[in-house]
């Protein structure tokens, strides 16, 4: 699941919700824009991200200018190139069975179609090249997102941090992997922000007017899940790095290059980056489920846990009941067909645990065909009556949840893990 979440980071780190107008991609000759007639303007703005950003390039970065709708099929391409079919299959069983997609939605076109829509530019870290959507003559909002990729440029030539992060995602590390895209995407953003407000306040008016022109028929046509994903690494990311400005400056930004942010909770609270309060470390021993296979398992973070977990409560009740935690586990196993999901997770309180707990109850009463639940005075909730099987206990700070559409296999999970002593 969470090798999702850094899709952007596969595909070169992008900017959210800025494309330059509202064409529809297609499969045409492409129409790339002859950078020679930007040549002057584009070394301006150069000039303008290393002055800004405090950062001075080693080598000239190598910038494209291409269509609106040639960006959308370079996207495209690459996602298709990126992503495994097979892999994506249980993904897709899995968020339905969690109540995330509804059946309607193929989640492989879903992302596609998303970022081909709401990607203005990306910043190619094995090439080095930045392909930005523009025209011949470049808007102020064109002007920003070139910007906003030479300070991934810049950065990742400094620091390269991008290399470190394909690392992390070889070896599933995806929960670090994020927190790092947030940090880079909001330095960007941060950034971008800053060089805007250096324009003249009819170019500042202008870049408002075209991103609110921005197409947004695909991301609209979604659940919201999908927006509040795709904008963490900005919004949240952003909130962070001026955290750390506004205590630190420009140089405490740069040695977060040095000093990566851990975890999403991080990300989060920065109050928790500055004391470098770290993840608690949770383990699952392996468990050998018959009929099934473990595909995946590993962090899965605060962030994941807000906003796929508890999507079926109110947004300030699963801030609430995220916030305190401290470190989990997540295992995916599959038998080809169908998925069975577990996650293990421990709070800094009981009182954390006995919150989430609650309202990961709520949640999938909400959102996963359960049936009803009944909880005992151990702590333990089972559900009855739904088509979807579903487990959760709760013991001093540790919440564990199960969830299955087999139900034989989810009961067999569960007692393994009594076996093990993991659940009561």
């Amino acid at each position: 699941m969470r090798r999702l979440l850094v899709i952007a980071l596969v595909i070169g780190l992008v900017t959210a919700a800025c494309g330059d107008d509202t064409s529809t991609p297609t499969t045409t000759a492409p129409r790339v824009i002859d950078p020679a007639g930007l040549t002057d303007e584009l070394n301006d703005l150069v000039s303008a991200a290393e002055a800004v950003r405090g950062l001075q390039f080693f080598d000239p970065p190598t910038i494209t200018i291409v269509s609106s709708a040639e960006l959308a099929d370079r996207v495209k391409a690459q996602i298709d190139e990126d992503l495994d079919l097979e892999e994506m299959a249980v993904f897709q069983r899995l968020y339905e069975s969690l109540g995330l997609l509804d059946g309607s939605i193929d989640l492989v076109q879903a992302y596609r179609d998303l970022y081909a829509e709401q990607v203005g530019g990306f910043y190619d870290d094995d090439t080095g090249e930045m392909v930005i959507a523009g025209d011949e003559e470049l808007t102020p909002l064109a002007k920003s997102i070139v910007v906003h990729e030479l300070v991934h440029a810049l950065t990742d030539e400094q620091y390269g941090f991008a290399a470190h992060v394909n690392e992390l995602i070889d070896q599933g590390r995806y929960e670090e992997a994020t927190a790092i895209q947030a940090l880079a995407e909001g330095d960007a953003t941060y950034f971008q922000l800053a060089y805007l407000r250096s324009l003249s306040s009819d170019e500042q008016s202008q870049a408002v007017q075209e991103s609110l022109q921005t197409d947004t028929t695909i991301l609209d046509s979604l659940p919201d899940w999908f927006a509040e994903d795709l904008t963490f690494p900005y919004d949240y990311g952003f909130g962070f790095v001026t955290s750390v400005a506004t205590d630190l400056g420009t140089a405490g930004i740069n040695q977060a290059y040095t000093r990566f942010p851990a975890s999403t909770e991080q990300i989060l609270h920065p109050e928790k980056y500055f004391t470098m309060e770290p993840p608690l470390e949770v383990t699952v021993p392996p468990i050998d489920l018959s009929g099934y296979e473990d595909f995946e398992d590993g962090v899965f973070g605060e962030w994941n846990l807000d906003l796929y977990l508890l999507s079926g409560v109110k947004p300030g009740e699963a801030l609430i009941a995220s916030a305190g935690w401290g470190g989990d586990h997540y295992r995916v196993y599959t038998n080809g067909t169908d998925v069975v999901f577990l996650y293990v997770w421990q709070g800094d309180t009981p009182r954390d645990a006995q919150e989430l707990a609650g309202s990961l109850v709520a949640s999938a009463l909400d959102t996963m065909p359960v049936g009803r639940a009944t909880t005992s005075d151990s702590g333990v909730t089972t559900f009855s009556g739904g088509t979807t099987f579903a487990y959760a206990t709760v013991t001093d700070r540790t919440v564990v949840f199960v969830a299955s559409e087999d139900a034989a296999a989810g009961l067999s999970l569960v007692e393994e893990l009594r076996t093990l002593g993991v659940t009561p």
